[in-house]
């Protein structure tokens, strides 16, 4: 909560109606701060339910300010939509991304202006849908691996910790993907200094005062020696692949890439920060995305006992195929829910070009904007008791009377993120699978809620129970 508010909430999943917005003039409402430092030492360590708490005081938008920077707070689905879709070209990624920087470099996530508009383009082929397909295959025989697993586990206690679970198949499918080798252990240990990498960028962010890297504290030595790991572990990667030559691996796509208009390959160090970029948020996005939905499922068996009718209606107890994935229709609006109340990126950052205004409040050039698809996913009067766990909210007739801008799990306009389709069949694929095999309860009664470092976590490890299905349910 933001310090120094009387209001209190149970957690950042408890969403209400903000207060009303103040009259629109020069500048919207918002907390005062002290003088010379603005709000910085007001943050909370939980950026997430901190800033749902200046929402539901302030209203749709709020202005902060951090030093001499100013900030805006945005939460509407329209005011979203304008900053992402309609006046895109004035906001670029801009000091919100400085943090992420240090250890993605200046890849897909992070670049601006015509190095993006280069490297998307150089990017996208693929991953289209069509690109895509050449990993269905694959995708199956490493989930059909973990169930064998499970199928193990569950004639013992069945009790798993279902966050390892899902970051050892979302690590082995994209190790597969980008470089055609099950990385084993090499996947532990680098997911590890990702991961860790990863959660230092936020609590650098949210710190009063953050000290350069070659300053010798104990976090920042710890990230450099993370750092350290995954730059290692690209160099061998990439090494790898080019004494094996073409495989048509998603490495193989990045080092053949040429500029469409020099005719000139990636530089190793854009090469570098790609490779990392789309490794990162192949892995650990897609890990948690999963966790949740197989949390949201041991909480609600109705929703899995229509998903495992699905699984043994379409699929029979035999492996998918391409083919199947437009028939999965009910585990895919399980997916969908899923990303709606856990959006992987809870929280997006821009910053505009050129003065601007939003929700009737003028914006100048250089402002900080915070965007909250978490609440956007939960706004009031577009979503029905925005809490609950309803897939069905994503059957065609309630889409289609829906506003486009009030779901953006992947984010939306240009910058909509290019995995989308890779993480949309790798998340069926898994959760239609293991349905048709399993079933899952919670081993612990008590709701576990959801903070955001760097992307949407659960707040502790998710413990579930493995149940294999014998009898057709």
């Amino acid at each position: 909560m933001w310090r120094g508010d009387s209001n209190t909430m149970r957690d950042a999943q408890s969403v209400t109606t903000p207060a009303e917005p103040a009259a629109a003039g020069k500048r919207p409402p918002g907390p005062r701060g002290i003088p010379l430092f603005g709000n910085v030492f007001q943050m909370e360590a939980d950026i997430l339910k901190g800033y749902i708490g200046l929402w539901r005081r302030y209203g749709d938008v709020v202005e902060l300010r951090f030093g001499p920077a100013r900030a805006r707070l945005i939460a509407h689905p329209e005011h979203v939509h304008h900053v992402l879709v309609k006046n895109q070209k004035n906001y670029v990624k801009g000091v919100g991304y400085d943090g992420l920087r240090l250890l993605l470099g200046n890849g897909l996530i992070t670049s601006d202006g015509e190095l993006w508009r280069q490297q998307r383009r150089l990017v996208q082929p693929a991953f289209t849908p069509a690109a895509i397909g050449q990993f269905f295959d694959m995708m199956v025989e490493v989930t059909g691996r973990m169930l064998d697993r499970w199928r193990e586990r569950a004639a013992e206690d069945g009790e798993v910790g279902m966050d390892l679970e899902m970051r050892r198949l979302t690590m082995t499918v994209i190790g597969r993907a980008m470089f055609g080798v099950d990385l084993g252990e090499d996947a532990s240990t680098v997911g590890q200094a990702l991961q860790s990498a990863f959660g230092y960028i936020p609590e650098r962010a949210t710190r009063p005062l953050s000290l350069p890297l070659a300053v010798p504290t104990a976090r920042n030595r710890r990230f450099r020696r993370d750092l350290a790991v995954v730059d290692e572990f690209v160099t061998a990667r990439i090494g790898e692949a080019r004494r094996r030559g073409h495989t048509g691996t998603l490495l193989d796509v990045l080092l053949g890439a040429r500029d469409e208009e020099t005719g000139q390959p990636m530089t190793e160090r854009q090469l570098r920060d790609e490779v990392v970029t789309l490794f990162f948020a192949g892995f650990e996005t897609t890990a948690r995305s999963l966790t949740w939905a197989f949390y949201l499922l041991a909480r609600h068996p109705e929703v899995a006992a229509a998903l495992a009718a699905e699984a043994d209606a379409v699929l029979g107890g035999r492996d998918p195929a391409v083919a199947d994935l437009y028939r999965l229709a009910c585990t895919r609006q399980v997916v969908d829910e899923t990303l709606r109340l856990y959006p992987p990126t809870a929280l997006l950052a821009r910053q505009n070009l050129e003065a601007d205004e939003i929700g009737g409040y003028g914006l100048p050039p250089k402002t900080l904007v915070v965007l909250m698809p978490f609440l956007v996913h939960r706004f009031p009067g577009i979503w029905e008791e925005p809490e609950r766990f309803d897939p069905d909210r994503f059957r065609p007739a309630a889409v289609e009377g829906r506003p486009r801008s009030a779901y953006i799990p992947f984010a939306s306009g240009p910058r909509v993120c290019v995995g989308n389709n890779f993480a949309l069949m790798e998340m069926t694929i898994a959760l239609a699978m293991s349905a048709g095999r399993f079933r899952v309860t919670g081993v612990e009664e008590e709701p576990v809620p959801v903070v955001f470092v760097g992307v949407t976590r659960p707040a502790r490890p998710i413990r579930l129970r493995l149940h294999a299905r014998t009898r057709r349910e």
